[in-house]
This record gives C-alpha cells, structure tokens and sequence, in this order.
C-alpha cells in the first residue's frame, strides 16, 4: 500500500529553546573573541614586522647622517642579502627631496623600479616625520613600508624608506587565523555538546511527565507515576487530580443520561402500543407523533452520551479492525444488490477516542453509501494535515450511486434531512455523524466522488 507522506510541524520545545539560545549566544561569544584575537594578532605581527625595519632604516638613517662619505656601509651592511636580488621584495629607498630633481638611491633589489612615498597615499606621520603603513612595489607586490624625513641642513633633506614582502605578514595572520579557527571550532564543539547534555539532563523530569500524559492519551496508564523534582511534582499531581475528576463527571453524566433514558423510553412505548391498539385516526397520529419523539430522544440521548465520551481521557482505538467489521457486514446487508465494499486503511491508524463512537460514524457513512451505491463503496483512511499542533486522520466514503446535487451537501447534514423518502431511515444518520465529529473536534464535509456519487470525508482526531 502506498501512503501518502505528510509531515507534521512541531512547535519549538523548550529543550530547543533553551538549546539555540545557549548555542547561540556561546557561539556568538566565540566569533566576538576571535575577531577581537585576530586583531590583536594582526596589529602584533605587524608591530613586530615594523621592528625589523626600523632595525634597517635606523641603520640607513646612521649612512646617511654619517659625516664622511667613507664611513657609510653598502646594501650588505644591512645584513639581509634580498635587498641585493632583483624584485625580492626585499627593498631600501634614499632619496634627497631638497633640489628640483630628487637624487635617489636605492638598492639593488628595485632592478631600476621607484618606491612611492607614503606621504603621497596620505599616510599619517608619527612623531619625527616617522611614516608606517602599506604601498605597492615595483612588481606590483603589497609591501609593509617604513620611512622617514630626515633634515641635515647644508647637506641636504632626505627620505629614507625600507619595504618588505607584506606576504609574510599575512602568512603569519593565516596561520594564526587557522589556529584560532581550529582551537575555537573544537571548543565550540565542546560547548555544544555540554549544552545538549545540560538541557536533556535538565528537562528530563519533563520529558517523563510529556510520556506519563502520552501514556494516558493513548490508553496506556491512568494517571502519572513516577518521582518528580520539587518544581515538577504538583504539575503532575494537578494532572492526577484532572483525570480523576473527569472520570467522575462523566460517569455521573452517563448514569444520568441512562436514568433519563429509561425515564422517557419506558413512557413513550406505552404510548406507541396504546395507540396501536386503539386503531383509528387519531391513534395513528398520536402513533406517528409518538414515534418522532422516541427518535428525536434517541438522538439527543446518543448525542449527550457522545459528548460525555468525547471528553473522556485516555481512549484510543486502532481503525483498521473496525473498518474491516464494518465492511463485511455491510457486504451482508447488501448482499442481494452485489455491491462490492472494500477500503485502504493506513498502518497503524489510531482514533482518539471510544470505539462504539467511530464505528458509529464510519458505519452510518458506509450505511448511506450501501443504500445509494450502484456496485461499489469504497472507504480510505490515512494521515490527515495536522492542525492548531493536532494530528488527525482522513476517513473518505466513496459511493457509484446518483450523488447529490452541490447545493445540498451542506444541508443533508441537519437533522432529518432527506431528498428521497424511498429509502429506509430516519434522516438522522449524517446528523449524527456530523455532530459526533464536531464534539471530538473534527468535521464531517459531503462533496463528489471519483466513482461518480457522493463523498463523505471524515476528519477525526488521532492519537
């Protein structure tokens, strides 16, 4: 058998809540360290890196200032042999900017290309016309630069700057990045599991007191046992005390209907069998009359009993044995017109409810069927879409017969309805089922088959 998938959206549980907001705000805590880390990293690898160059640009600076010329070092003074290769990224600029046409020197690594001044990408000076910051190189490579001015009056105003391979810098981020990354990844791991067995030991008097209520709604257990904390324990005492005053009202509602029963059916025979007796016109409507009202206190005394059951808590009933009972004895009734009654029933399907209740509705509705029915009466339970957080099941009684015009599928179900006095029944059958499925929450809609006739779809509480 093939069903039909559905699905059912639960509401967020407070093991959820309570596991999302932790998760939440410790993974929120954790992305705010590590950008907080991971700036302050950034700022120290690149205070570090600077300490580097103004190692080479205090030694440049002690060239240049050197008052003979014989004194003054070569590039490999500097000790960092990238400065001699060729677009290394390793570079020193010394510029004299006091003449119309600035004298450059620069070393051997420029392979004839220029450094830009900071100054020109508008890089703040530090005290001492110290400039630090990013530029691009000859090779277009992201270089961390240093430079500065410096004045020695008659011999001149120049612009010492000393750049390097930004890409170490970056290298050394990344790989401080993908430390945190990985360290902060598993402690967030860490903390999610312990947040998961924090709420579920937490919540788990809760999911205990969810299974005894489960238990009852399903018919398994009557009231909720079991030791609860201190919090917990008079929620479930409370729900205790619920069921057993339930238990009392509805049986002082059954014993009073059954008096009332007994009370009005007893009279009312009487009635019926004096007037049958006494023969003439007014007996037979005194009869007639008589007969209506035995029919309208069975309904309404079937209907108090209903409702009584309704509110009962606890019962559940498997559909597929009563579908299948109905089925057959319905094949019996009917078995001088051939008609064929079959059904589809989904696994497991289970009515909230009492059995004497929906193996009224369900036997009405294939009762109708059978009455109208050209050779086939087909019943088809499954899953029906949940609703207000509720699941449900769908009952469809399918009938071949004539059907029944649009505008009588609303009005076949009040009481006594009937468009054909030709066949046997009181009018109360679709009534009854109606107002039976409204009291367990559910409904009753009449419209057109696929075999042709009409369809009863019953909608009915599941457990």
């Amino acid at each position: 058998m093939v069903l039909r998938r559905y699905s059912l959206r639960k509401r967020q549980s407070i093991a959820t809540r309570l596991f999302v907001s932790s998760a939440a705000w410790s993974l929120a805590i954790l992305l705010v360290a590590g950008v907080i880390l991971s700036t302050i990293n950034r700022r120290t690898t690149e205070h570090a890196f600077d300490e580097r160059l103004h190692v080479y640009l205090k030694s440049l600076v002690a060239d240049v200032a050197s008052p003979n010329d014989s004194e003054r070092s070569d590039p490999y003074s500097l000790g960092e042999p990238r400065f001699d290769l060729p677009l290394s990224g390793w570079y020193w600029q010394i510029t004299r900017i006091d003449r119309d046409a600035p004298d450059i020197k620069g070393s051997t690594s420029l392979f004839g290309g220029r450094l830009l001044s900071l100054a020109a990408s508008n890089v703040k000076a530090k005290a001492g016309e110290l400039r630090e910051g990013y530029a691009t190189g000859p090779d277009e490579r992201r270089l961390r630069m240093v430079e500065r001015v410096i004045d020695l009056g008659e011999d001149g105003k120049f612009l010492i700057q000393v750049a390097a391979d930004a890409g170490e810098i970056e290298a050394a981020i990344d790989s401080f990045r993908w430390a945190l990354g990985l360290t902060f990844t598993l402690l967030g791991l860490a903390l999610v599991a312990t947040t998961v067995f924090q709420v579920r030991f937490g919540l788990l008097p809760l999911a205990r007191l969810s299974a005894g209520v489960g238990a009852i709604r399903r018919g398994e257990a009557d009231h909720v046992s079991g030791e609860f904390p201190d919090d917990i324990a008079p929620v479930a005492s409370e729900v205790n005390l619920l069921i057993d005053s339930n238990r009392e009202i509805l049986e002082r509602a059954r014993t009073q209907v059954g008096n009332l029963a007994h009370a009005l059916k007893t009279p009312l025979s009487v009635v019926i069998n004096e007037a049958a007796a006494e023969g003439g016109p007014l007996a037979a409507k005194v009869q007639e009359q008589a007969a209506i009202m035995r029919d309208q206190v069975n309904w309404y005394l079937e209907r108090a009993r209903a409702a009584a059951r309704a509110g009962s808590v606890g019962a559940s009933t498997a559909v597929e044995p009563i579908v299948d009972g109905i089925l057959r004895t319905a094949a019996k009734i009917h078995g001088d017109r051939a008609i064929v009654f079959d059904g589809e029933v989904a696994p497991d399907t289970l009515f909230r409810g009492e059995r004497q209740d929906i193996e009224e509705m369900i036997g009405n509705l294939v009762d109708n069927g059978g009455k109208w029915a050209a050779t086939h009466v087909h019943v088809d339970v499954r899953p029906a879409d949940p609703k207000d957080g509720r699941i449900y099941l769908r009952i469809q009684v399918d009938d071949d017969g004539p059907g029944l015009p649009k505008e009588a599928w609303t009005s076949m179900l009040r009481r006594g309805a009937r468009l054909d006095e030709s066949k046997p029944g009181s009018g109360l059958g679709l009534s009854i089922v109606s107002d039976l499925a409204t009291l367990y929450g559910g409904a009753l809609v009449l419209g057109a088959s696929p075999l042709g006739g009409l369809r009863a779809e019953l909608t009915l509480p599941a457990a």
